[in-house]
């Protein structure tokens, strides 16, 4: 049978299995009552990113292992959910160097849809670009502000899905306040909370909104620490800004951000807004420490999926199935699915940044250096996926960045560029 994997009778004449593989669970083991399952997941990304200003002698064109994830999920007595993903590659973040990292760690505690609790290293209930799964996202690399968000952090969250008809979700978690990281050097902890509203999900709305979504999130904590994030990069990792050596986080931080998410068939829509406000201080010794300075940061990302070969989908968490998978004997009749995507993203810190804060009557201090970076970029990526089958998919995508004021990257007066364009591919499989 062209391009089908296995026939419907083949399927349901097939009896219920204790071990095997699942087109859609993957690798899997469970009991016989299914009240115990363990299931393997499985993530290779293999990326090459080309930078194509000859000006630029920072940003180096390479080859690189993305992610590289082995994971176990199980489920115990039917409502005791458990995950570990370690990962093993050499870049598991853009421009962060690589070590074994264990991503996810966490028990979560499911009797009922409405109130769960979870407790380990997880996802902090957030941005809605970061909490789509990395297996999923439409680009390569998420949006310009995405290296803000609170992304994985250790913490207890209560949370719970689908209340009112599957009109409402809802989280709060309390965590380390580390943006990604594994350990905290601060006794305070930080406060995280996101609601998520779908108004028509009902049978009774037009059919039209059924995918429309809003949300709003926001956290709260104070940070008295070395800062966390001292680098700000494009999603193709080309740096534009970085602070200087010694700026300390010293008092309150606040981060929030509106959302709205739109699916309709093979098309997917999603914005999000990002405002943050962060004290810091330009040193920790000395006379620079005298200074505090409320250093504000706001940025969005409009993002649009169009799925080509007929295909739906109704959340970016999901995986695509062409509805004819790739095979090389027919290419033409079966291609795998395409899929166009487009998105635009800015990121732009307060001009506080570059302030110069008098320590002597001749001598001033800053917290990053305005003659090498800027405060604020947009970048606009185009891209094409293809989709061979669930569990292999082709990424392409062209990145545009241009900044507020030149960036050093190279040297001599040619090294100030104000855009840099690049070409980023990967190739991943999945299970």
């Amino acid at each position: 049978m062209i391009c089908s994997e296995k026939s419907a009778c083949e399927s349901a004449s097939k009896p219920t299995a204790l071990a095997g593989w699942d087109e859609k669970e993957g690798f899997f083991l469970r009991s016989e009552d299914k009240k115990f399952s363990l299931r393997l997941t499985g993530q290779i990304q293999g990326d090459y990113r080309a930078f194509l200003d000859g000006r630029d002698y920072t940003d180096v064109d390479t080859f690189l292992v993305r992610r590289a994830r082995l994971g176990i999920e199980a489920n115990m007595f039917s409502y005791y959910e458990f995950r570990l993903l370690p990962d093993f590659s050499n870049a598991q973040a853009p421009g962060a160097p690589g070590q074994t990292r264990i991503q996810d760690a966490y028990l979560n505690i499911h009797y009922w849809d409405a109130f769960q609790v979870e407790i380990g290293k997880f996802k902090q209930p957030f941005s809605y670009e970061q909490l789509i799964q990395d297996r999923f996202v439409p680009t390569l690399e998420r949006s310009i502000f995405d290296q803000l968000v609170p992304a994985r952090d250790e913490g207890l969250m209560i949370h719970g899905q689908k209340l009112f008809n599957n009109r409402l979700d809802y989280a709060v978690s309390v965590s380390n306040g580390e943006s990604n990281g594994d350990f905290d050097t601060d006794k305070r902890k930080d406060v995280n909370a996101r609601l998520a509203i779908r108004p028509f999900s009902d049978a009774e709305a037009w059919p039209i909104l059924h995918g429309l979504q809003f949300g709003v999130a926001g956290t709260a904590g104070v940070e008295v620490e070395p800062i966390a994030i001292t680098t700000l990069r494009t999603p193709a990792t080309v740096t534009w800004f970085q602070f200087n050596s010694g700026v300390r986080a010293d008092g309150e931080r606040t981060r929030w951000s509106p959302e709205v998410v739109y699916f309709w068939g093979p098309l997917g829509f999603a914005a999000q807004y990002f405002h943050q406000d962060q004290r810091l201080r330009p040193v920790f010794t000395g006379a620079g420490s005298q200074f505090l300075v409320d250093v504000p940061a706001e940025g969005f990302y409009i993002l649009g999926t169009l799925l080509l070969t007929g295909e739906e989908r109704t959340t970016y968490s999901q995986a695509i199935s062409p509805l004819r998978p790739f095979d090389p004997s027919h290419p033409c009749l079966c291609n795998g699915a395409w899929e166009l995507v487009g998105r635009v993203s800015r990121l732009r810190l307060g001009e506080e940044v570059f302030q110069r804060l008098p320590t002597g009557k001749t001598t001033s201090i800053t917290l990053a250096d305005s003659t090498r970076f800027t405060a604020g970029a947009t970048e606009f990526t185009l891209g094409f996926n293809w989709y061979l089958n669930r569990w292999v998919r082709m990424q392409f995508n062209w990145e545009h960045a241009w900044f507020d004021d030149p960036v050093r990257l190279g040297p001599g007066p040619g090294g100030l560029l104000r855009h840099q364009d690049s070409l980023l591919t990967r190739l991943q499989v999945i299970f």
